[in-house]
C-alpha cells in the first residue's frame, strides 16, 4: 500500500506539471493583447512598457513558463495583475470559502443520496420509488446557475426570506446572517449530488439485494432493516465510491456559477474575473488547484475501496 502511494504521489505530480503546461500555453495563445486586457484601452506608452516587461512578454512562452514554475516550486505563484498583490494572498482569501461551501455540500448530499438510493431500492417498483426516480432524474439535468437564479428569483426577490448575495463564516459574527447566506448557495451545489449519488445507490442496491449472501441473511431470520444496512449496504457502496471523488471535483467546478450568481467572493468567482481580465497568474493558481483536490481524492477513493471491501486489495 505504502509504495502504490508513493507511485500515485508521482503520477500527480506529473499530471499537475502536465496541466500547467497546457494552461499556461491556452492562456498565452488567446487572441488579444494582455496588457491592455488587463490596463485598458487608455494605458500610457510608458505604463504599457513597465507591464509589458514585468509579464516577461519579450520572452518566447516556454522560456516564460519555466520562470514561473521556477517561482511556483519555491512558493511564489505571481502578482496577480488584477488585484495588484500577491496571487497567494489572494487566493488566501478566497479558496477557504470555496472549501467551506464544497465541504458542506459534499456532506449533505452524499448521506441524503445514499439514503435515497437505498429507500428507491428497497421499494422498488412501488410509489415511493417512482417519485424518488423521477425527481432524481430531472434535478441531476438541471444546470446549478439556472437553479441559483430560479431560487433567488423565489426565496429573495419574492418571498424575501433569504439574501440574494453576501457570504460570512458563522464563527464571524452573526451565526444566522451565515446559515440564510449560505442556504441557497448550498442547495445549488447539493442538488445535483443528491441526485447523481441517488442513482449510483439505487443501481447498485438492486445488483446487491440479488446475490445469494443477501437471500442466506434473510433466511437466516435477520431482520430486514440488518440485512439491508449491513450486509447489502456495504457492499453497494462499493461502486459509489467511484462518484464520491467525481462529485466532490464537480462542486469546486460548479462554485464558478453558483458563488457568480450569489455574488459569493471564492475561488469560483475569482476563477472567472481572472479569465476575463487575463490575470494569468491567478488563473494558474486557480487551475492547479482545482487539479491537485481532484487527483488528492482521487487517491483516497482508491484507498477506500480496500477499507470498504476487504477483498479488494491494491496491488
Amino acid at each position: 500500500m505504502g509504495i502504490y502511494i508513493l507511485k500515485r504521489i508521482a503520477q500527480m505530480g506529473i499530471i499537475l506539471f502536465i496541466i500547467s503546461v497546457f494552461t499556461f500555453m491556452l492562456m498565452s495563445f488567446i487572441p488579444g493583447d494582455p496588457v491592455y486586457a488587463m490596463m485598458g484601452e487608455e494605458v500610457s506608452e510608458e505604463e504599457y512598457q513597465r507591464v509589458y516587461y514585468e509579464l516577461e512578454l519579450d520572452k518566447p512562452v516556454i522560456v516564460r513558463y519555466f520562470s514561473w514554475l521556477n517561482k511556483a516550486l519555491h512558493g511564489d505563484l505571481g502578482q496577480s495583475t488584477q488585484f495588484h498583490k500577491a496571487t497567494s494572498e489572494v487566493l488566501g482569501e478566497r479558496v477557504p470559502i470555496t472549501i467551506y461551501l464544497a465541504f458542506l455540500a459534499f456532506l449533505i448530499s452524499i448521506p441524503l443520496g445514499i439514503l435515497f438510493g437505498v429507500i428507491s431500492a428497497v421499494f422498488r417498483g412501488k410509489g415511493l420509488d417512482n417519485v424518488v426516480t423521477l425527481i432524481a432524474n430531472i434535478t441531476a439535468c438541471l444546470p446549478q446557475f439556472w437553479v441559483g437564479v430560479l431560487v433567488m428569483y423565489v426565496f429573495s426577490l419574492k418571498l424575501g426570506w433569504l439574501p440574494s448575495y453576501g457570504f460570512s463564516f458563522p464563527w464571524d459574527g452573526d451565526i444566522i446572517t451565515s446559515l440564510k447566506q449560505t442556504a441557497m448557495p448550498l442547495f445549488c451545489l447539493s442538488l445535483g449530488g443528491i441526485a447523481t449519488t441517488t442513482r449510483q445507490t439505487r443501481s447498485s442496491m438492486l445488483e446487491v439485494i440479488r446475490q445469494d449472501y443477501v437471500r442466506t441473511a434473510r433466511s437466516k431470520g435477520l431482520s430486514r432493516r440488518k440485512v439491508i444496512f449491513v450486509h447489502a449496504l456495504k457492499n453497494g457502496l462499493i461502486p459509489v465510491i467511484t462518484i464520491l471523488g467525481m462529485r466532490l471535483g464537480s462542486m469546486l467546478g460548479g462554485s464558478m456559477f453558483v458563488e457568480s450568481v450569489f455574488s459569493i467572493p471564492g475561488m469560483g468567482s475569482l476563477f472567472v474575473k481572472a479569465i476575463t481580465s487575463r490575470d494569468m497568474p491567478v488563473v494558474q493558481a486557480c487551475v492547479l488547484i482545482t487539479a491537485l483536490v481532484a487527483c488528492m481524492v482521487n487517491l483516497l477513493t482508491d484507498i477506500l475501496y480496500a477499507v470498504v471491501d476487504p477483498r479488494i486489495r491494491v496491488e
